[in-house]
């Protein structure tokens, strides 16, 4: 009280929260960010299936190279 002068101010509530609109919009954000996390994983894991595929058919064509080149055929023999 200063000099005989009361000063009041209103009380102000908060405002109600939902907590249950609350939970579930953190639940959508956080299931959001783990899709986006999982698509990105499966894009990554297809590409390196699509490149272990391409080296496997690369190793493959260069074993059938080193076989027809080093196998003893008939007809080397008569040359």
């Amino acid at each position: 009280m200063i000099g005989g002068i009361h000063k009041f101010y209103p009380f102000l509530f908060p405002d109600p929260v939902d907590l249950k609109k609350l939970a579930h919009d953190r639940r959508a954000e956080r299931l959001n960010e783990e899709y986006k996390l999982a698509l990105i994983d499966r894009k990554i894991t297809n590409k390196v299936y699509d490149l272990e595929m391409e080296l496997y058919g690369k190793r493959a064509a260069q074993n059938k190279i080193r076989l027809e080149i080093f196998s003893n055929r008939k007809v080397d023999f008569f040359a």
